[in-house]
């Protein structure tokens, strides 16, 4: 079972954009591809990073659409455009994903920055495996989010299968870390925090989850199109609107 768990989450990412802790970090969506169970959807986590690594010499894009922006009632939606890459082997050595996310779509191209993930492997056993993870991002940033410093993020993932009914394995993700400006205040400012998250492959396509930060709940659920490599993710960030900074979040993004 440990072969296969590595085989199968070496090539599986979840979705994590701008909607994640307000940053700018990008990671490769890949909610598509197979999972710890043959069976059920790799378990995505929303509104965190994943330390699990995609294949090397995969890319991505896609785009965000986020509203109201910023979670502010009244500011509108507007949408980001995000795009990477990955090279390296988590299990050998580190797997690294540059991303891009050009923040905003009206007008296009005013605002963005660029972010860094690495991924590594660091334990493997029976029916679970565990990767640790960093991300720095708004890199090179121009445009209104140059007015921001870089932000950094360290988290870890444990993946496992567990038996469910009539023999088909559930997978699971956890996920923990810590980061800068990820824990938002009803007041509008965001300070450092840790966050959290669970996910559940629910259908051979389908995986749902939620997460949290210090102040905020996040619920979603995110689909692959059977077939094809194009995922799709629906979340809703503050959903207790505990902050006043309720969201509503879809994504959709093409891998190869």
């Amino acid at each position: 079972m440990s072969k296969k768990l590595i085989a199968t989450s070496f090539i599986a990412a979840t979705f994590a954009t701008s909607t994640y802790a307000q940053t700018d970090a990008v990671q490769a969506p890949q909610a598509s591809l197979p999972s710890p169970s043959s069976q059920l959807a790799f378990p995505s986590v929303a509104g965190v990073p994943s330390a699990v690594a995609p294949k090397s010499g995969s890319g991505f894009v896609g785009l965000v659409y986020a509203t109201p922006r910023g979670g502010v009632s009244g500011a509108g939606g507007d949408g980001d455009f995000i795009a990477g890459y990955s090279v390296g082997n988590a299990v050998k050595n580190v797997s690294l994903t540059f991303g891009l996310a050009v923040t905003g779509l009206d007008p296009f191209g005013d605002a963005g920055s660029l972010s860094i993930s690495a991924s590594k492997l660091v334990h493997v056993g029976g029916n679970s495996a565990t990767f640790i993870g960093g991300t720095i991002s708004n890199l090179a940033a121009w445009g209104p989010n140059s007015n921001r410093p870089e932000q950094y993020s360290v988290y870890g993932s444990h993946i496992v299968s567990v038996d469910g009914k009539n023999g088909i394995e559930i997978p699971l993700q956890f996920v923990l870390g810590y980061g800068t400006d990820n824990t938002r205040n009803s007041n509008g400012t965001v300070d450092d925090g840790l966050f959290a998250g669970v996910g559940v492959g629910v259908t051979q396509n389908m995986s749902a989850s939620m997460s949290f930060t210090e102040t905020q709940l996040n619920v979603g659920v995110s689909f692959g199109v059977p077939d094809t490599s194009i995922s799709s993710s629906l979340s809703v960030l503050d959903v207790t609107d505990n902050t006043d900074r309720r969201q509503v979040a879809f994504s959709i993004a093409y891998s190869f």
